[in-house]
């Protein structure tokens, strides 16, 4: 992957300074940003590509950075100012994990084998978030192809692909300096085989990532993340490297409940994929529309819900030199986890 930052502070310096901060926006918050003309999403891509630009380095979540982005970008600012906003997800970047074939991306799954490899089409996921106008910023590390290559005696370390090399977690992104784990390996590990750790570091705005069996879940608490796991045919799984049609599905990762609601409602079909039968056992709600099923019961206690992380030092945290995130929205609650309501 070759990312040059002086592409991203020069393509900052051409832009007019927008009165937004990207670092910890939700969905929603972007979303009111656009459509009060804050913001475009030229704009917002740009203070996003800055920040890759200043900490990808550090943390080696990213496989490819779509070369198309600005493209698309402008593409959503003209159809916002003809009156066409897509949908929920118009004009907001979100990262895919390259286990997501994109006709227009490299996809590599993490391997060397796949390096150049441009797929003959979208995935049904990525087809339905474009759908949504989401502008697709970049590919995620992940374990190489989703950890199904090596097994004993010599397995593949987890959260390694040989495209990146070793994630390291936004919270403490050192290397682990122990005999016989000095090999690059994280002090702090990323979980599962799906990258949270660009949405943690605010390089985009949520990811998808793909689980058989714990790589939504476990990168999200790693990354103090809210991701959802959902029943297999909730999504398509058409397009997504597979590994066993019995658990494989793929999901949102974001930093609210809020947000991957939103995200899951625009990665689910609105009807059965004919490419995929297990589809056709899952009805999505009215407008597949989520939120209204968050619940805000703790909307009249006062103050907000803090995910203290494994480090709260600013040296170690490049979102926005912030240790500590605070859930500002009652539905977040229940992404706490043992969560503390500070009064």
């Amino acid at each position: 992957m070759k990312i040059s930052i002086f592409l991203f502070l020069s393509s900052l310096a051409m832009a007019a300074t927008p009165s937004f901060n990207v670092v910890e926006a939700s969905i929603p918050e972007i979303r009111a940003a656009l459509d009060q003309k804050r913001i475009t999403s030229r704009e917002l891509v740009t203070l996003y590509l800055a920040r890759i630009g200043m900490y990808e380095d550090k943390l080696h979540c990213i496989i490819t950075v779509n070369p198309n982005v600005m493209k698309e970008a402008d593409d959503r600012d003209r159809e916002r100012a003809q009156g066409r906003a897509r949908g929920a997800l118009h004009g907001i970047p979100i990262a895919l994990k390259d286990n997501v074939l994109t006709h227009d991306i490299v996809t590599t799954g993490g391997a060397l084998a796949f390096d150049g490899f441009i797929p003959p089409y979208d995935a049904t996921l990525v087809k339905n978030l474009r759908d949504a106008g989401a502008i697709i910023i970049a590919k995620t590390g992940l374990s190489e192809l989703a950890n199904w290559v090596a097994g004993a005696p010599t397995p593949m370390p987890g959260n390694y692909n040989a495209m990146r090399g070793f994630g390291y977690n936004p919270y403490d992104p050192r290397r682990d300096p122990r005999d016989g784990s000095n090999d690059g390996r994280p002090v702090l590990q990323t979980g599962g085989s799906s990258s949270g750790v660009g949405t943690a570091a605010n390089f985009w705005a949520g990811n998808v990532g793909s689980e058989t069996s714990g790589s939504i879940l476990s990168p999200s608490n790693q990354n103090m993340l809210a991701g959802i796991k959902p029943t297999v045919g909730r999504i398509s799984r058409y397009g997504v490297i597979p590994i066993t049609a019995d658990q494989d599905t793929a999901g949102p990762m974001a930093k609210t409940v809020t947000d991957a609601a939103i995200m899951l409602g625009a990665l689910e079909s609105p009807a059965p994929d004919p490419n995929d039968a297990a589809t056709k056992l899952c009805t999505p709600p009215p407008g597949r529309d989520y939120t209204k099923f968050l619940k805000a019961e703790v909307s009249r206690v006062p103050g907000s819900v803090s995910r203290a992380p494994f480090s709260t030092s600013a040296r170690t945290c490049p979102n926005g030199g912030v240790g500590r995130r605070k859930h500002r929205h009652p539905a977040d609650v229940a992404a706490a986890g043992a969560a503390t309501v500070i009064r």
